[in-house]
């Protein structure tokens, strides 16, 4: 998966998120994502330096949601990647480049004549399943977790995590992993 693509999967994801918990920054999500993948770090930090763009300072929001979800979705989605890698090389059913080639066609849908199956109907890391109950509750503890250390209060980083796993069971579609 190109960079470009693993940053629209990325964005999609937390676009839902964002919608859901704070559907204030809907409005800035296009330019906080934007900065947000130029620099995770100094946009985490509060310091994008994109005021202009944004249309408003960092002094008028005591705390930006969004830079915080996309780093929370990344986390989860690396998390939830490197553990179906690994449950696939342990039962060697296939090599780790087709796993990973299966993965995308699954959860973005084959632009191939070959495709005969639909797109999945919810994130598939496990060989076209769902994600199991287990997986959920790892993601969305990840997730939580995640949110707490990059100071979200207890109670939102609760919203942002339940929120995370609904936006994983949602079909992904308008992700191109074709990027040239």
């Amino acid at each position: 998966m190109t960079a470009q693509a693993e940053h629209q999967l990325i964005a999609e994801l937390s676009r839902r998120v964002v919608a859901d918990v704070a559907p204030e920054e809907r409005r800035a999500f296009q330019a906080i994502s934007e900065a947000y993948f130029k620099n995770p770090e100094k946009t985490l930090k509060g310091d994008g330096g994109d005021d202009q763009l944004l249309g408003w300072g960092v002094a008028e929001i005591s705390l930006l949601l969004t830079p915080i979800i996309l780093e929370v979705v990344k986390e989860v989605l690396k998390d939830l990647l490197t553990d179906s890698l690994k449950d696939s090389l342990k039962k060697n059913s296939a090599t780790l480049f087709e796993k990973l080639h299966m993965f995308i066609k699954r959860l973005f849908g084959s632009k191939s004549s070959q495709s005969d199956q639909p797109p999945p109907t919810q994130l598939s890391l496990n060989e076209g399943r769902p994600l199991s109950q287990e997986q959920l509750k790892q993601a969305r503890h990840r997730a939580r977790e995640s949110a707490i250390q990059l100071g979200v209060d207890p109670d939102k980083a609760t919203l942002i995590a339940d929120s995370v796993i609904v936006s994983l069971q949602i079909p992904v579609m308008n992700v191109d992993v074709h990027n040239r």
